[in-house]
């Protein structure tokens, strides 16, 4: 479908309505219909989240050459999670 700019016609009694005339109508009611209005005020804000983690303690792993191959680490909250080790 083609979409022209819509311009309005001042209808006088007595007028012809044209198949040119009707289609522009249609038209514009077509780009009405899914235009987006502007848009609305921001909502209020929500409540905030709840504090990260942070590291308390990490405990590594060494290999028999003194190379760190991993460890754990412990967080505020009291949970460990796995510290992983990669080499080139």
């Amino acid at each position: 479908m083609i979409k022209m700019a819509y311009t309005p016609n001042n209808w006088a009694a007595g007028d012809t309505i044209t198949s040119t005339k009707l289609n522009n109508m249609e038209q514009g009611i077509a780009t009405a219909s899914t235009t987006p209005g502007p848009a609305g005020k921001d909502g209020t804000n929500g409540k905030n989240g709840k504090d990260g983690v942070s590291l308390t303690a990490l405990a590594l792993t060494v290999d028999g050459d003194g190379k760190v191959t991993g460890g754990k680490a412990t967080l505020s909250d009291k949970s460990t999670i796995d510290v992983t080790v990669t080499t080139d």
